[in-house]
C-alpha cells in the first residue's frame, strides 16, 4: 500500500533485537565459525559467520554468546573465559525472506583444547542453512570472503590486538 512503511527498507522503531556473538579463538590460532547459505535465496550465496544469536530478557551479552554458541556448534565454552564486549554495531540482513534489524555485541574468548562438546539445540531454520562448523586458521580469514558480520576480516587483527571496535550501521546482504 503507497504510504506504508517496507519492511524490507526501512527500519522499524528502536530498541532493535539484540543480539550476542562469540568470537572464539584457540589455542592453534583458529576462529570458531560456522559456514552457513539461505536456502530461499539464490544458489552460491554462502557465508561464514560467528556463532550467536538472540539475548533473552535477564540475560547478559557474555552468557547470551556462550548459549548461543553451545546451541549452533555444541562447543561449551566457559564463561570465565569470555572477555567484555569488544564489537558493537547495528546491522540489517536478509536471512529466511525476511529483514532482520539488529543491534549485535560481539565478546573476544581464548580457549585451550579440548573443549567440551555435546549435542547441538539448533532452531529448524538454523538446522537447514547451517552446512557446518569449522576452525578456521585466523591467516585464511581475508576480505573478498563472505562473513557475518561483514566487517570481521577488516576487524579481526584490531580485536585481536585487544582494541575495541564501535562498527557503523551496516547493510548485510
Amino acid at each position: 500500500m503507497v504510504g506504508e512503511r517496507s519492511l524490507d527498507t526501512e527500519p522499524p522503531p528502536r530498541p532493535w533485537r539484540l543480539s550476542s556473538r562469540l568470537l572464539l579463538v584457540d589455542d592453534n590460532d583458529r576462529l570458531l565459525l560456522i559456514r552457513a547459505y539461505d536456502p530461499r535465496e539464490p544458489a552460491g550465496r554462502e557465508w561464514w559467520e560467528v556463532p550467536g544469536g538472540g539475548v533473552e530478557l535477564g540475560e547478559d551479552t557474555a552468557a547470551a554468546a556462550v548459549r548461543e554458541t553451545a546451541e549452533e556448534t555444541g562447543y561449551r565454552v566457559p564463561l570465565d573465559r569470555v572477555g567484555p564486549p569488544c564489537w558493537t554495531g547495528d546491522v540489517t540482513y536478509r536471512w529466511a525472506r525476511r529483514r532482520w534489524w539488529s543491534s549485535i555485541v560481539m565478546h573476544l574468548a581464548g580457549v585451550d583444547h579440548p573443549l567440551d562438546w555435546g549435542p547441538h539445540q539448533r532452531l529448524a531454520d538454523e538446522e537447514s542453512c547451517f552446512v557446518e562448523v569449522g576452525w578456521v586458521a585466523l591467516a585464511h580469514v581475508q576480505a573478498g570472503r563472505r562473513y557475518f558480520p561483514g566487517s570481521l576480516a577488516a576487524d579481526l587483527p584490531r580485536l585481536l590486538a585487544g582494541e575495541r571496535v564501535d562498527a557503523p550501521f551496516s547493510r548485510w546482504n
